[in-house]
């Protein structure tokens, strides 16, 4: 992974970390796209497939909180992609209170 793909883990703040793109082809079969730290095992997803139904019930829009397996991320943009599938871009929310920062 070269510099400008650096992905820098938002709980502990280390940049060793493991990227798997989302693809259902290939090497991994995700529907999901997310990094894991190395450090702390944390992982942070950077997009979510959901269905129409999931983007309706859940209220999701750019600018909103949501919790996604116990952090917190704000929706940057939801992006239709097929006929029943959103993608959900995301970014961790850095004043969750979850995120404890190392220091350095």
């Amino acid at each position: 992974m070269n510099r400008s793909e650096e992905r820098i883990c938002p709980g502990c703040g280390s940049s060793r970390t493991t990227f798997v793109q989302r693809g259902l082809a290939g090497l991994t079969d995700e529907s999901d796209q997310y990094y894991r730290c190395l450090d702390c095992e944390r992982v942070t997803y950077e997009i979510l497939s959901r269905t129409e139904r999931e983007v309706r019930a859940g209220r999701l829009e750019p600018g909103r909180t949501v919790r996604e397996r116990g952090s917190a991320y704000v929706v940057r943009r939801v992006l239709k992609v097929g006929l029943n599938e959103y993608l959900v871009y995301l970014a961790p929310d850095l004043d969750d209170q979850s995120l404890t920062f190392a220091k350095r």
